[in-house]
């Protein structure tokens, strides 16, 4: 649907991504859509867990995006090369739990959370993305009734039944994201999608604590009762989840987590020493604990002694661009 370039804007010597839609708008009317609505919906959002919108540039009937450029890994990635240890799981839960808090709010329902829409910024930051086929639940949905929507594998049961979505199939794709993250493996699998539908459906699955027994039972629990068939069993909202995956947390990290994961990162070679010292100091370095790679994932981290993470120079501060500007750096690329 899309490609995506890695920009700089030369004034501010700020890195950016743009995104391309590749549909032809002509023929595929529903692309278009999409794209402007996956715009209006990040436009809407003020939140340091998701992604931020700079501009939306129409340039012969071709759309682009201008986004905040992300320097880190996926979820997807992580997963990759082993589990996540439970701490740093629900780490990452947590933040994502609080940006679909913010979405929601703005009755926005993402539709499509899943490892590889989430990224690990090498700052600590945990960015949730890709608002393609979110739903706007004052707006009428963007697909026939009746017709599924999203990634097989994590979507909820009312989404593969075609039935009416709240936010709660959002809290249902988070909880099979952080099954799949501490366990390495997917929760429902089958040898084509009709067969995963079925296993949603029913709530087909092997608990979290025989294919994990390392992950402690109270996490195992909040998944579990994400993994709820019926929403009305699982968390009411995203803000009840997000503050049980913080109470799980508060007796085991004891520090941001921010600096928590920057400390992860920099564990799994996704940081150099030079990349760690940008956010953190010398001496915070100096007293994280560097644990061996073949340690289990229960391995008890409270030892890290990290105090924060250092704010980046202007994170916090807005991008004021022109769409002057814009367009030159897209005729640039249509030019490659």
């Amino acid at each position: 649907m899309a490609q995506v370039y890695r920009g700089l804007h030369e004034m501010l010597q700020r890195e950016v991504a743009i995104k391309e839609m590749l549909a032809d708008p002509v023929r595929d009317k529903e692309a278009v859509s999409r794209f402007r609505r996956e715009a209006l919906a990040l436009a809407a959002f003020r939140h340091q867990n998701i992604v931020t919108l700079y501009d939306l540039v129409d340039k012969n009937d071709v759309l682009f995006m201008v986004m905040e450029f992300v320097d880190g890994p996926t979820l997807h990635e992580l997963i990759k090369e082993g589990p996540l240890p439970p701490e740093v799981g629900a780490a990452v839960g947590a933040r994502i739990a609080g940006a679909l808090e913010h979405a929601h709010f703005r009755h926005i329902i993402h539709r499509d959370l899943k490892p590889a829409n989430v990224m690990l910024a090498k700052t600590g930051d945990v960015k949730l993305m890709d608002f393609g086929v979110a739903k706007d639940v004052g707006l009428e949905a963007l697909t026939a009734q009746g017709m599924a929507v999203g990634t097989p594998s994590y979507m909820s049961p009312e989404q593969v039944t075609g039935a009416p979505v709240d936010g709660r199939t959002d809290l249902f794709a988070l909880g099979v994201l952080l099954y799949e993250a501490l366990s390495g493996a997917r929760p429902f699998l089958g040898r084509n999608a009709g067969e995963v539908f079925a296993r949603i459906r029913d709530g087909d699955y092997t608990p979290l604590h025989k294919v994990a027994p390392h992950v402690p039972k109270p996490l195992a629990d909040i998944i579990a009762r994400a993994l709820q068939v019926r929403p009305a069993d699982r968390f009411p909202h995203a803000a009840a989840m997000r503050r049980e995956l913080e109470a799980f947390l508060s007796p085991r990290v004891g520090l941001s987590y921010e600096a928590f994961l920057v400390g992860f990162l920099r564990h799994r070679q996704k940081l150099t020493e030079t990349e760690a010292l940008a956010h953190l100091t010398q001496a915070e370095l100096g007293v994280v604990e560097v644990f061996d790679k073949q340690s289990t994932p229960a391995r008890p981290w409270t030892r890290w002694a990290i105090a924060a993470v250092a704010v980046a120079a202007g994170l916090g501060a807005g991008i004021v661009s022109t769409q002057s500007y814009w367009m030159g750096l897209v005729r640039e690329l249509s030019t490659r």
